[in-house]
């Protein structure tokens, strides 16, 4: 985007649009309605602003407005450059070669998942039958309506790549019933194009209820743990967690809990864990994600930024975003 510069005689020269200028939407890029997608467009950004699913501290329903002012510096970048070279993949990249449009926020009612959810189902829906969508939320219930949305454009099995501290495999609580940021894995192995057995989890730590042993060992669930991405290595656990879901599925889901990363990299969120991934380790694993056939949708979930007064949840959150759209796209 470029505007006029009125201090020169004719006011006619072109500037870049500074990252912290103009209409803040992914990457700078042009806005459209969800039903007006078609294939021209590669992918699809979706916000959805919901935290009425949380069980600890809520925020996350300013994830969305926070990831698309974090990534506009991204496309300052390559905007005014022509293109970037990324110097850790040794990547040079343009973000114009891809057509991304944003598609606003889905409609929600911060008190109902009852009301909120069918209308996350279908956008994403809408969205995923001619585009690939990015879905910025919102606290981890969300990617239950989303996985749904995506699974019926596609209309058959679909596999799940999960970056998390957490499982979210609880089948209900007696606080929040059977839906809450907890409970969506439960609710997407239940449901008729999930199943654990073609999920697989990266970063887990911390406290599980006491029935998740039992899932791991019947279920098929696959699961890198933190401590085996400490010992083995981010790019090992990724690669396993990839040969583990596209057994006999051509479609995945990839969701990414920015509390998967430990909260001295990503404080800005409402359930940190200590003894996380590092912004590196994510970065890597979304490099590896990236180049994946397979993966049809991202969901990035949990930013909260109100409890980062210093803003690097946000910004380590929309580079994984980035990273990952140039692997897949560029």
């Amino acid at each position: 985007m470029t505007r006029r510069d009125s201090s020169t005689p004719d006011g006619t020269a072109e500037l870049p649009e500074l990252s912290f200028a103009g209409i803040q939407t992914f990457l700078k890029s042009e806005t459209c309605a969800v039903d007006d997608l078609d294939d021209s467009v590669d992918v699809s950004v979706l916000g959805v602003p919901f935290d009425g699913a949380v069980s600890r501290q809520p925020g996350a329903r300013f994830g969305p407005a926070a990831l698309r002012e974090a990534s506009a510096w991204y496309a300052y970048l390559g905007g005014y450059k022509g293109g970037v070279h990324n110097v850790d993949t040794d990547r040079t990249v343009a973000y114009d070669d891809v057509t991304i449009r944003d598609c606003g926020d889905v409609p929600t009612v911060p008190t109902s998942i009852d009301r909120t959810h069918p209308r996350i189902e279908a956008a994403v829906e809408r969205a995923a039958y001619d585009t690939f969508p990015v879905l910025l939320g919102g606290d981890h219930y969300v990617t239950y309506p989303s996985f749904l949305g995506y699974a019926n454009a596609v209309d058959e099995r679909v596999g799940v790549v999960q970056i998390d501290a957490h499982t979210d495999t609880v089948d209900s609580s007696a606080l929040y019933g059977k839906r809450f940021h907890g409970s969506p894995m439960a609710r997407i192995d239940e449901s008729e194009h999930g199943g654990f057995e073609r999920h697989a989890m990266i970063g887990i730590r911390g406290y599980e209820g006491p029935e998740f042993p039992e899932i791991e060992d019947e279920r098929g669930l696959h699961v890198s743990y933190a401590a085996d991405v400490r010992d083995r290595g981010i790019e090992a656990c990724v690669r396993d967690a990839i040969e583990h879901v596209t057994d006999g599925v051509d479609h995945v889901y990839l969701t990414v809990d920015v509390d998967g990363v430990d909260p001295a990299f990503a404080p800005g969120t409402g359930t940190p864990e200590p003894g996380g991934l590092t912004s590196a380790q994510l970065l890597e694993a979304m490099d590896l994600l990236g180049a994946v056939e397979e993966v049809g949708m991202l969901d990035l979930m949990e930013v909260a930024p109100k409890l980062d007064p210093t803003e690097s949840t946000q910004r380590l959150a929309a580079n994984a975003i980035v990273r990952f759209l140039e692997a897949k796209f560029l």
